[in-house]
């Protein structure tokens, strides 16, 4: 069994023991941990909760992982969950922002593909429908965190979105609805007109003017600083191109993704493939955990954390992104990168202790395990050993 295969079946006991970690009744989000050991209900962010992102990161594992093992008990512990998904929006549609599609993609989406249960189509067309009325028509853009009942002075605008709107896409295509196309297509449009600079860095946002549709000026939360080129805001665009080019049969966005792609490559330490949080982060700087400067468990004066300042999270988005760039293409082009990346991944980062839930450490410029890491970690496992489709 090759290294790639013995970390997959791993994964696949650590999901079991999510399956028995997580409690049907309260939902929660699993979050960072420095151990491996996300734990519930921190902060009390229920999905229910406005700023939650990263429950279907665990949940979206059951269809996941049921393309290969085919164990009807994923499918139903996930069932347990529908009625949470379906609340949120049915019910308390204003608390969601735009990582709607995080949450809906990976397990409404998926559930819906792997089942043919009704529900979960009718749960992810009205999340598509209430990302939908985030969108800005002055600015064509997708307004990112701001509520949608409360007029606001600025709007953000961030690169994440780009995986977002792979719902619109999927609505469009599930229901024949050009609306939901026209919209994605229009904010990938106004992302790709102010986020791609002419060396093909991206940044990570925008603050926009919602009543005139104008920048205002490049913000900045998750990279080092303005200017900057956060790694895995690279892997976003790459990833959501590589998407948008399958779903509309249009090169132009692969080929788009492919420049972006080589600038992240070129960023890349000799001989590794596991990017720096930040490509920019000044040499003598050291890391910050999540691109914040102001964390107080955060020691700036430790020598250590000049050297924690990878991402893993970024390299498995971007073996993902790879993959499909691959399968746009027809060809193999990014085969050995992929293997390469995996390899590194699974030989350097990878916990293998089927006890711990973290896959892979070292995320955000820190020392961190993230549940979406993990998830698009093992979901190019997945696609690398078993050419298996996904929900995006």
């Amino acid at each position: 069994m090759s290294t790639l295969q013995e970390a997959y079946q791993i994964c696949l006991k650590k999901f079991d023991k999510h399956m028995d970690c997580i409690d049907k009744v309260h939902l929660y989000e699993y979050t960072g941990s420095k151990d491996g050991n996300y734990e519930n209900g921190k902060m009390g962010q229920t999905l229910a909760n406005f700023w939650n992102w990263m429950t279907s990161f665990v949940t979206g594992m059951a269809p996941l992982f049921y393309r290969t093992e085919k164990k009807a008990e994923y499918l139903a512990w996930a069932n347990g969950f529908e009625k949470a998904y379906h609340d949120k929006m049915f019910e308390t549609p204003l608390e969601a922002m735009h990582d709607i599609g995080f949450l809906y993609s990976p397990y409404s989406v998926a559930m819906y593909q792997l089942t043919g249960d009704r529900k979960h189509r009718a749960d992810a067309l009205q999340a598509a429908d209430v990302l939908l009325k985030r969108f800005n028509i002055n600015g064509k853009y997708i307004s990112a965190w701001d509520r949608m009942d409360e007029e606001e002075e600025e709007h953000w605008m961030i690169i994440d979105c780009m995986m977002n709107i792979q719902l619109l896409f999927w609505a469009w295509q599930e229901s024949g609805h050009n609306m939901y196309k026209d919209v994605a297509k229009a904010h990938m449009d106004t992302t790709i007109k102010y986020f791609v600079r002419e060396d093909y860095s991206v940044c990570h946002a925008f603050k926009m003017d919602p009543k005139t549709g104008e920048v205002l000026h490049e913000n900045n939360s998750c990279g080092y600083a303005n200017g900057s080129h956060w790694a895995r805001g690279t892997a976003w665009m790459v990833y959501g191109l590589a998407y948008a080019a399958g779903h509309l049969q249009d090169a132009y966005y692969s080929e788009l993704a492919e420049k972006i792609l080589a600038k992240y490559l070129e960023g890349l330490y000799e001989g590794s493939y596991v990017p720096v949080w930040d490509f920019r982060l000044p040499a003598d700087m050291p890391a910050f955990q999540c691109g914040r400067k102001d964390n107080p468990d955060w020691d700036v004066a430790d020598p250590a954390n000049c050297v924690y300042n990878v991402d893993t999270s970024a390299a498995a988005i971007i073996a993902c992104a790879m993959i499909q760039l691959d399968r746009f293409s027809g060809e193999k082009k990014y085969q050995k990168a992929v293997e390469d990346t995996l390899t590194e991944l699974c030989e350097q980062y990878f916990n293998e202790d089927p006890d711990t839930l973290g896959m892979i450490h070292h995320q955000n410029g820190g020392m961190w395990y993230t549940t979406y890491g993990d998830y698009y970690f093992a979901q190019a496992l997945q696609q690398y050993l078993f050419d298996t489709e996904s929900c995006w």
